[in-house]
């Protein structure tokens, strides 16, 4: 965008540099003039190069100079008006670029473009008039065409950026869905597995049949983490209420917690992916910071309970599903968690509203 922009006013630049010189000499004027355009067009061409930022003086300066002088000579010269486009568009870029981008230098450069035709057209009121009108109007509309265009790059330069961060983003919301299944995938499998080791080591002089049922319980799952963590690295691991009940199940019994499951999976729901999130994250919760005995999974239409009874202190810091509950409202939905004595019990409830809408929230 900036490179067509830039090249856009050198061209226009040079263009109007060979149609004024035609022009001229269309009409007879002297070589000197037209020889004096072409420099003046020349300048004001490489002038066109640093319309988005300062260039270097000596060329700004040159330029406004040299492109003042040429005017000047129209109206004390008896010369063709169209010679103004150069100082215009000179002035143009210098009052829309900083540090003189400020009305007062536009007013500057009218006062100075209306001199010499307040000094040659003062006895004749109807051209002085006339000619003001008209070199007012060209110097508004060359400031107008350059200050539009910058106002038109800086909200494309705006649009991008927002673009870039929108595009970033995506790229921060993914990975921290990444972080936070892998999370959720490595700290139920390496916490049950801890829990089936332990129990082989107390149970190997005992009982050594029982322990090597435990480790091989504990290599199972520690297979089936390996298995997950591919597909979830490969982009190939969905997650559905179903299958976080299945998961969760094993992973619960394995940790010798007697389980509960009543109710049916809603079928097609819209926020299915939602409540499985929600079984996932109460079952890592439950295994890390409760000692429970029994844990009760009731399934409704529109909503899934967890209910433990090993809370023997306050639940704090569950910012999983606090994330959660921001998720579930954003689709018309609500977590809530609620602790009387051991007993702790997280609902989520959600509408069947349309799949789009969840989609969009859970995102």
């Amino acid at each position: 965008m900036r490179r067509y922009v830039t090249w856009s006013f050198v061209g226009l630049a040079a263009f109007y540099t060979v149609v004024f010189g035609t022009i001229l000499v269309v009409e007879g004027a002297s070589p000197a003039l037209v020889a004096a355009v072409g420099v003046v067009g020349a300048l004001v061409t490489a002038q066109s190069f640093f319309w988005e930022r300062r260039g270097p003086w000596w060329l700004t300066a040159s330029t406004l100079v040299t492109s003042y002088g040429l005017w000047l000579i129209v109206p004390l010269g008896g010369q063709n008006f169209v010679v103004l486009f150069f100082f215009g568009i000179s002035l143009g870029y210098v009052t829309t670029t900083a540090p003189l981008a400020a009305p007062r230098w536009l007013i500057v450069g009218l006062v100075l473009a209306l001199l010499p035709v307040v000094l040659t057209s003062a006895d004749d009121l109807p051209v002085l008039t006339a000619q003001v009108v008209a070199v007012v109007l060209a110097l508004l509309a060359m400031y107008g065409v350059c200050r539009l265009n910058r106002y038109g790059f800086d909200l494309y330069l705006e649009i991008d950026a927002a673009r870039e961060t929108q595009s970033e983003l995506a790229v921060m919301q993914e990975r921290y869905r990444f972080s936070v299944d892998l999370h959720d995938i490595q700290g139920q499998a390496l916490h049950v597995s801890r829990l089936q080791l332990q129990l082989a080591d107390k149970t190997l002089d005992r009982d050594p049949v029982a322990a090597r049922q435990h480790l091989r319980e504990a290599e199972q799952l520690i297979v089936q983490t390996i298995a997950e963590t591919r597909r979830l690295a490969y982009g190939e691991r969905t997650l559905t209420l179903a299958g976080e009940l299945a998961n969760s199940t094993e992973l619960i019994r394995a940790a010798g917690i007697e389980l509960e499951v009543t109710g049916v999976p809603p079928v097609g729901h819209p926020a299915d992916d939602l409540f499985g999130h929600v079984v996932r994250e109460a079952t890592t919760n439950l295994l890390r910071h409760a000692q429970a005995e029994r844990v009760t999974i009731v399934l409704g239409p529109e909503s899934v309970q967890v209910v433990n009874d090993g809370a023997a202190e306050p639940m704090r810091g569950l910012s999983g599903l606090a994330r959660l509950g921001e998720r579930f409202g954003a689709v018309g939905g609500t977590v809530t968690t609620r602790q009387i004595d051991a007993e702790f019990r997280v609902e989520a409830h959600a509408a069947g509203t349309p799949a789009a809408a969840l989609r969009g929230g859970a995102s």
